[in-house]
């Protein structure tokens, strides 16, 4: 992630994590990770995303866990608990937990009757996250054409 925003573009991200397994105070813990500086002398890097926006999700059996983040020299292009209630308002009983510039935190629970269930609803969720960021120019536009779509092996290069 670090390595992608250093080339350019990336200023924002959303995905999703399975081990908090909807638990929302160690999906806070797993983001503040994320966002710790990063040694760059380590082999294995970890974290050193905080100067990149971001939305992650945890499902769990009793409910969908969220958490965003938006870094300070982002804030403002972009006020956390508006994109965190964006998202979060897509379903009923979804609610926002907790809101600070920086840090928000949400939920919405199962709701088996109305087949809300937080694995189903999840990737639709990264979607309306990643689409609100584009709405506000903030998420690079998906135009379908991409180079990277061009994979070649061995026998496309004879020696």
């Amino acid at each position: 992630i670090e390595g992608a925003a250093d080339m350019g573009g990336l200023q924002f991200f959303c995905t999703s994590v399975d081990e908090p397994e909807g638990d929302i105070s160690l999906l806070v813990e797993s983001v503040k990770a994320m966002n710790a500086k990063s040694d760059p002398a380590e082999e294995e890097r970890k974290g050193g995303s905080g100067h990149i926006g971001k939305m992650v999700f945890s499902a769990g059996s009793t409910q969908l866990a969220i958490v965003a983040y938006v870094p300070e020299e982002k804030q403002g292009e972009l006020v956390c608990e508006e994109w965190l209630q964006k998202v979060v308002s897509m379903h009923g009983g979804g609610k926002v937990l907790s809101s600070a510039k920086d840090y928000c935190s949400g939920c919405i629970p199962t709701d088996a009757d109305k087949g809300v269930f937080p694995l189903k609803i999840r990737e639709g969720l990264i979607l309306e996250a990643n689409n609100f960021l584009r709405a506000k120019g903030l998420f690079p536009e998906d135009d379908g054409d991409s180079d990277d779509d061009m994979v070649f092996g061995d026998d496309d290069f004879p020696s």
